[in-house]
């Protein structure tokens, strides 16, 4: 059965669609076509492999680097990296690599990424040590500009929390997979995709998504071993990590991203 549902994955989806929220058309002019994250679902290794699955809540993971559209579907995903791998490694391994497949978008377009990666190439990270949350955006001082762009950035890039939450709260398997051999492991939470999206596609009335394109939505709590608790209300909050970024980021998409901030201000202030 996993061979099967592995088999329709060419043909479910990973197509992108484009932003349909019409409170960030800003974002679709500039060629906006999905948002990609990390994220840690449970590995069962063995003892004596099992130091490098240690993630920071010292529990074996693997870390899953997934892209998704703005219809709540996966576009991409790499399974099988050690849960203590940073999430920007995975990123490049997978850019860097034509073995991985990575479904680069076409010039002029980008993905929406955290503080965590690199302000470079065909991705965009917010402005750092900015607020980007609405109830911090209406605090006194601070860069307007950049505040507003880091929200604006923060409730499109949200399309990828949502989609692993539902992701992980349909399939309790990616919580406490069993004794299966490490490669299968790693096939799980593909095929849990492949099924998330054909879902999406032909059952309208799921309650689950139904829920998720609400725009008063909450993305629920995922029991992620790494993650729960980790939510970040600014764009600095990744700490050293942020600051690694920061030093590889790109001069041209920092003067895009500066372009984009303009207009977007420019937007709100007609």
């Amino acid at each position: 059965m996993l061979q099967f549902v592995l088999s329709m994955q060419q043909s479910l989806a990973i197509q992108r669609t484009p932003c349909t929220t019409s409170a960030l058309t800003g974002h679709e002019r500039m060629g906006c076509v999905g948002a990609i994250d990390g994220t840690h679902v449970a590995a069962n290794v063995p003892k004596h492999l099992a130091t490098p699955y240690l993630g920071r809540k010292k529990v074996t993971t693997q870390n899953i680097l997934a892209a998704c559209d703005f219809d709540i579907k996966f576009t991409y995903m790499m399974t099988g990296w050690e849960g203590s791998v940073h999430d920007a490694r995975v990123l490049r391994a997978a850019t860097n690599d034509p073995v991985y497949k990575f479904p680069h978008p076409p010039p002029g377009k980008y993905f929406l990424v955290d503080a965590g990666y690199a302000n470079r190439d065909c991705f965009l990270s917010p402005y750092r040590k900015t607020n980007y949350h609405l109830t911090d955006r209406r605090r006194q001082g601070g860069d307007k500009k950049k505040e507003l762009f880091n929200y604006r950035h923060a409730s499109l890039r949200n399309a990828i929390e949502r989609t692993f939450g539902i992701w992980k709260n349909r399939f309790p398997i990616l919580k406490m997979i069993t004794n299966f051999p490490l490669e299968k492991q790693c096939m799980i939470p593909i095929a849990c995709a492949v099924v998330h999206n054909f879902i999406k596609m032909h059952a309208e009335d799921d309650e689950l998504f139904r829920e998720a394109m609400n725009d008063d939505y909450d993305v629920p709590a995922t029991d992620d071993p790494e993650e729960v608790g980790e939510t970040s209300t600014r764009a600095d909050d990744a700490g050293e990590s942020s600051t690694r970024a920061e030093n590889l980021d790109d001069f041209e998409m920092a003067q895009f991203r500066d372009g984009l901030k303009d207009a977007i201000w420019h937007d709100s202030n007609r």
